[in-house]
């Protein structure tokens, strides 16, 4: 077999077009030889393809390649089978030649082949392929004369056959060749193409099917596959799309405690303390900055020996003074996985997907320079991994003391949901049921010392308290001022909510509890003594509770209150009561004026309630403030008492309480926003070791008491109410309708006693009576006969069934308003029982 001589031998130098000197066929084959990494070819430089996406574009449609370089793609079954059956109907007896085929090359499967590749070269378009094909399928290779020319009759099975074959090509070539890459530009163009579709903003669209699928818009360009049948189509989901949940939010946005999935979920996540939280933290860090040095080093071993070769090869291709690009580079199957490609995007950040697509397709160029800034990275990192490590350290030993108390977190929880504003209305509401069942109250050990004591009554007659109420301990001697000064913090970026605060302190927690009316002008208390008229007895006057006549003038006795302050004795159509005088309004005429100021004792006093016993009928938002505010008060209380037990700062008479005002100083801090709330724990620990909890409780609830009396500021119902309160009246029944005909909300009792250092608080709708007397009092007339269950005549006629009685005796259903009257079997048991308890 005779082979025809090359033009040129290989030994002898050639110049290819662009190059400034020669070089012999045998020399590249040798360099193609000397490649280890990669593969290189000296063949001529394909030309871009039609309608061929740039790299940013591409980038954009496929994304970040799973391999470099990309495995080819494998043939599917259809195609596999389509092949074989070109095979087989290019050897049917029709279509077989005369003579024995010498050349391989020229068999019809190859020439089969040589129309694929031109088509997807890009040189054929689908009409002349198929053009082409129909010829080469019916004739073969077959002479168009002799004993086996093609005729009519003859050519009918093959020509079934090739019609068969060309419309089985037209289903695969949808999915493959240029074909496909046109309808990915199509779709790529398309308005939903370049992007997922659950990236675009749909708005109204699409439908919402359920919660997590949406139909498809009606514009949407599908994938098209080869080989898809009715059939196929049928189960296919061709009518919405999954969309993720809006998790971890309700309907207002606020962030909830939900995990996406199983995977997520983090049982240690519900009890992290602030501590746990920076160490977890922490350990997120140091994972994340290890994993990318030992990747980034992983990457720098694999492109190392290619970069070296590409340079190598480069150079070579400059001393040899060829022209740039006739040397073509490819990287061997496999050589980077997917861990060195996301190595390498992490580096360029969003461009990075851009870069690994130059990577793919000039790899010559483009590797040397991704090792060099590889290089470069490594060098940064490790230089950022040692200043870290410092500062881990020191984060790891500030911190680790504190993560092992993992019932700090748990306890402040606790505390916190005990002024829950449900959890204080309920204590209230049910204070009968409390007192009653001691064991359904919410015990806790962080909230023992300041929950309240439940009661069905009192026994002490001038508190006048015989129905179920709650009560808690609370002095003038506690730290309201320190309570007064961490309000005023916290309302210090808000003129006007101070200025409310203000006023609620001057008008209404200052006279309640007996403190001055501002702290920082001592001696300055919450009744002003020095008014511009001063009133004299006889004379007639309109108050805040109504037009009365001035009986006397008395100093206010008061322990806590500068002398020189003095109060009204007022007779008004209700009854007799102390009016303060800024509740004056002006005076009335016709009175007959007495110029001697009578301070000595009335004979109207003993119908008025004593001085140290406040009554006053508020609405729900004054309960509530005044129970947080004694809450705050009782916090402070028992943080200044741990303090003190722990003697910090002792040395000194006078230094004891050092490290409490330490704390207030950085409480004050943190609700100016100058420290954070692990700064605050960690202050704290410094100086306590144990009871953390009862500390960092405090900044939560500063901001409940806060908001709870701007609300009741702005209810404007609370100053008239203590008004109320302050006529000093004995008869509680009429200070109530008083009180209700301000606001039909005053259905809170709250009423303090300044010697036993005790507020009390209970719940009184409009139609529930106030019980006035000791129900223990009352005693039951004894049987004269025997006690029968059906009700005689002389039962319907006792006296102890009149109304006055009935209304004595309703001691504990007073408590619930559904029930109003008492039946006369319930009469008669209580009877029964006061009889046993008297005797």
């Amino acid at each position: 077999r005779s082979q025809r001589e090359p033009a040129v031998p290989s030994h002898v130098a050639r110049v290819p077009f662009g190059a400034t000197r020669g070089r012999s066929e045998d020399r590249e084959i040798e360099i193609e030889r000397g490649a280890v990494r990669g593969l290189v070819s000296f063949g001529a430089v394909r030309p871009p393809r039609r309608n061929e996406l740039s790299p940013a574009q591409a980038a954009q449609v496929f994304g970040r390649p799973t391999t470099i370089p990309p495995t080819p793609l494998q043939p599917m079954t259809s195609e596999s089978a389509f092949f074989e059956r070109v095979k087989s109907h290019f050897l049917r007896r029709d279509l077989f030649p005369d003579k024995p085929i010498v050349n391989r090359k020229q068999t019809p499967y190859m020439e089969f082949v040589k129309c694929l590749h031109l088509f997807g070269a890009g040189i054929l378009n689908k009409d002349e392929l198929i053009q082409l094909l129909r010829g080469l399928f019916i004739q073969g290779n077959t002479p168009k004369s002799g004993a086996n020319a093609t005729n009519a009759t003859n050519a009918i099975p093959a020509m079934h056959a090739a019609m068969a074959l060309l419309s089985e090509l037209e289903k695969i070539l949808v999915g493959r060749g240029p074909f496909a890459s046109q309808e990915r530009t199509k779709k790529f163009r398309a308005k939903y193409g370049s992007h997922p579709l659950r990236d675009y903003d749909l708005g109204d669209s699409t439908g919402e099917l359920t919660s997590s699928y949406r139909s498809f818009p009606g514009d949407y360009e599908f994938d098209k596959f080869s080989g898809e049948s009715e059939r196929d189509r049928s189960v296919l989901n061709y009518q919405c799309f999954c969309v993720p949940r809006e998790w971890g939010k309700d309907d207002d946005g606020v962030d909830q405690k939900h995990s996406r999935s199983l995977e997520e979920y983090d049982g240690i996540r519900v009890r992290r303390n602030a501590y746990e939280e920076v160490l977890a933290r922490m350990e997120d860090e140091m994972h994340e900055v290890d994993m990318a040095v030992e990747r980034n080093a992983s990457v720098m071993g694999h492109l190392e020996p290619i970069a070296l070769e590409a340079t190598k090869l480069r150079e070579q291709e400059e001393r040899d003074g060829q022209p740039i690009g006739r040397l073509q580079y490819k990287l061997r199957n496999r050589e980077l996985n997917s861990i060195d490609i996301g190595a390498i995007a992490r580096i360029y950040g969003e461009a990075g997907d851009e870069v690994l697509q130059h990577l793919l397709r000039n790899p010559l160029v483009v590797v040397p320079i991704v090792y060099k800034r590889l290089k470069e990275k490594d060098e940064e990192w490790r230089k950022v991994k040692k200043e870290l490590n410092r500062e881990w350290k020191k984060a790891l030993n500030e911190n680790f003391t504190g993560s092992l108390d993992v019932k700090c977190f748990v306890f402040k929880e606790e505390i916190e949901q005990s002024f829950a504003v449900d959890r204080l209305l309920e204590e209230c509401r049910k204070a009968k049921a409390f007192a009653k069942h001691p064991s359904k109250i919410q015990r806790h050990p962080a909230t023992n010392m300041i929950l309240p004591d439940f009661h069905l009554m009192n026994s002490d007659p001038e508190l006048a308290l015989f129905q179920p109420h709650l009560s808690v301990l609370v002095s003038k001697n506690m730290p309201h001022k320190h309570a007064y000064d961490l309000l005023m913090t916290y309302f210090a970026k808000s003129s006007s909510d101070k200025e409310l605060f203000s006023q609620v302190w001057r008008n209404f927690i200052a006279p309640w509890f007996g403190l001055p009316s501002r702290w920082d002008e001592p001696g300055a208390l919450a009744e002003q003594g020095s008014m511009s008229t001063v009133f004299t007895p006889g004379q007639r006057v309109r108050t805040s509770v109504g037009d009365g006549q001035i009986i006397s003038v008395s100093e206010v006795k008061k322990e806590g209150k500068t002398p020189g302050l003095f109060r009204y004795l007022v007779e008004f159509t209700f009854g007799v009561g102390y009016v303060m005088p800024r509740a004056i309004a002006h005076l009335l005429p016709a009175s007959n004026t007495s110029s001697d100021m009578n301070i000595s004792t009335d004979e109207n006093l003993p119908k008025l309630m004593r001085d140290d016993i406040q009554i006053l009928f508020g609405t729900e938002k004054i309960y509530i403030f005044m129970r947080l505010y004694i809450l705050l008060v009782t916090m402070l209380y028992q943080a200044k008492d741990i303090m003190d037990r722990k003697r910090v700062g002792a040395g000194k008479p006078g230094e004891v309480a050092s490290g409490y005002a330490g704390v207030i100083t950085s409480l004050q801090e943190l609700i100016q926003g100058k420290i954070e709330a692990k700064d605050f724990e960690t202050d704290v620990r410094k100086s306590v070791d144990k009871d953390v909890y009862n500390f960092i409780a405090i900044p939560p609830l500063v901001e409940k008491c806060a908001e709870a009396s701007v609300k009741m500021a702005k209810e404007d119902f609370f100053q008239n109410l203590y008004r109320c309160s302050q006529l000093k009246l004995k008869d509680i029944n009429q200070q109530r309708n008083l009180s209700l005909n301000v606001t039909h909300e005053a259905i809170y009792r709250l009423q303090i006693q300044s010697s036993a250092s005790q507020v009390f608080f209970s719940y009184l709708t409009v139609d529930m009576n106030l019980q006035m007397t000791n129900p223990l009092d009352v005693k039951p007339l004894e049987p004269t006969g025997p006690i029968s269950d059906k009700p005689s005549e002389t039962d319907a006629k006792r006296p102890l069934e009149t109304a006055d009685a009935l209304e004595a005796m309703q001691v504990e259903v007073a408590a619930e308003p559904e029930q109003k009257r008492m039946k006369t079997e319930d009469i008669r048991t209580e009877n029964a029982e006061h009889k046993l308890e008297v005797k």
